[in-house]
Parts: C-alpha cells; structure tokens; sequence
C-alpha cells in the first residue's frame, strides 16, 4: 500500500484514495467493475405496511466478550477516542451529501467492521440529543449479540420474512443506542435484503432515529452488501492493516457503484498498537 496505510485507525478518506493505492501489474490501475443495479421501492412509494412499528423493550448493560470492545464502548479510553476522530470526519462527508444512514462493510470477515459499527454507534450515542439506531445486517453470520453479551432476540430476520409484530429495540447503555440484532430467524431467501420490507425497515429508522449505522455482510464472499447499497447513504470500508490482500480489497469494491463508498477505516495499524495496549487495543478488530 501507499502511504495512506499509515494512518490512525479510524481515519478516513475519499474512497478514491483506496483505488489508487493498489496498481495493476504495468502500473496502471486496476479494472474496478461497477456493482448491478437495484432499484428498491422508493422511499415516497412504501405503505403503511412495509414500515415497522418499533418499540424500546429493556435497558440492558453490555457484558462485551473482548476486552478491546469494552474499551470502545466505555467512552473513557484512546480507542474510545479514535472514534470520535472518526465520527468528527463522517461529520466532514456529510456536508458534501447526507450520511445519517451508514453502512459498515468489508472485503471479507476478519477486518473488524463489526467492532468499528459498534464503536461508531457508541460515539454517535454519547452525542447530546443524539437516537441512535445499530442494525445488524449479517444475518449468515450475526455475532453482535454475542460481542455485547445480551440475549438473543428477534430482529430483522423475522421482519423480513414477514412477522408484522412491533420491532423490539433493546438499549444498550452505556453508550445509549438502540440495537435491532440479525434475529433468530435464519434467512432462507437472501434477496429479501433488497426487498421492500428491508427498503421500509430502513425508513422507519430514519424516521425514529438521527443517525443509523449498520454491520453489514463482507462483501467478496456474498452479494447481501450490494442490495443495500441504494438504501444508505453510504458506506464506511473497513480494512485491516498489514493483512488484508489487494485482491480481495479489490474484488469487495468492484461489487459497488463508484460513489457508495464514502471512506475507509483502516483497521489495527501494528505500529500503532502500543499506545492502547493498557487498554486491550492490541487485540481491536482480530475477533472478525
């Protein structure tokens, strides 16, 4: 990589930087494909129906199973703190454009970007006056529950196989967001990530939240992320240092449209890791 790769963990830049960080073998840079079109029911075009009613079920403490997530969420440590770097720069992009529903992707598992979802919603939850919303999208392999230490429930599986019940919201505090997990359900039909019902899921949140951050599926191993792509206003890529390949970086992004990528986190910098190593830093972002 260039010297972007250097960066703090929680930088972020123009997703065009990423591009042309890597070069095909004659210098040129390499063929990124553009990602199939969806076109989801239109915001103005869903019913009555196809919009959840949400409800706050339970205040519940996080029990986090790695020690590096409970320095992110406890709001007091340096990890804690590159977040708020982080969100002072998604506050930059959305400026450009609106960025109040954020996607949180990866090439493949193991780069963090569950972690760097939580981390995020955390420091937008901490934000005064701020309702804050974490969905989680990987519904093959959800473990956001599993980080936090909170019981299973049911989420958005169920919704979008059609249980029309009220969605229950837990609250996880500290930091104060509201969490709607992958569920119980295990999604037979993958496609209904791009149906209506997902379209009307994310509207409801935008209407009941200000801000809405969501773990999605990796990208190169599946085509769940690319469905969602027209109903956030973006996403954040998130990539390990020193470990994640040029090819599967590439193969994730040349799935999406130019433009839906509106920054990149890049993840675990080694030489940076002894600064928070009192904090459990040194492990942040190895659980995926």
């Amino acid at each position: 990589m260039t010297q972007e790769k250097r960066s703090k963990p929680g930088s972020v830049f123009d997703s065009s930087a990423l591009l042309k960080s890597f070069k095909g073998g004659d210098g040129a840079p390499a063929p990124v494909a553009v990602g199939p079109t969806l076109v989801p029911a239109h915001r103005g075009e869903l019913s009555s129906t196809d919009i959840p009613r949400m409800t706050e079920t339970e205040w519940l403490p996080p029990q986090p199973t790695e020690a590096a997530l409970a320095a992110v969420l406890s709001g007091e440590t340096m990890a804690s703190e590159e977040f708020r770097l982080l969100l002072a720069k998604i506050r930059i992009l959305g400026e450009e454009q609106p960025f109040r529903c954020i996607g949180i992707v990866s090439s493949v598992a193991g780069e963090g970007k569950t972690t760097v979802a939580l981390g995020l919603a955390g420091a937008l939850a901490r934000q005064p006056g701020r309702r804050v919303l974490l969905i989680e999208a990987d519904l093959r392999r959800p473990a956001v529950e599993r980080y936090l230490g909170v019981p299973q429930a049911p989420g958005v599986g169920e919704w979008l196989e059609g249980n029309d019940e009220p969605l229950a919201l837990r609250r996880i505090v500290p930091p104060g967001f509201a969490l709607l997990s992958a569920g119980q359900a295990r999604l037979e039909r993958p496609d209904l990530l791009g149906s209506r019902r997902m379209a009307g899921l994310l509207e409801g949140a935008r209407r009941n939240f200000n801000a809405v951050v969501i773990d999605c599926p990796p990208i190169a191993p599946v085509a769940d992320s690319v469905l969602l792509q027209d109903m956030v206003d973006g996403f954040l890529f998130v990539v390990r240092g020193g470990q994640s390949p040029r090819e599967s970086i590439l193969r994730g992004v040349s799935r999406l449209r130019p433009g839906r990528i509106r920054g990149v986190v890049f993840n675990d910098q080694k030489e940076l890791l002894h600064r928070y190593a009192s904090y459990g830093y040194r492990h942040y972002g190895a659980a995926r």
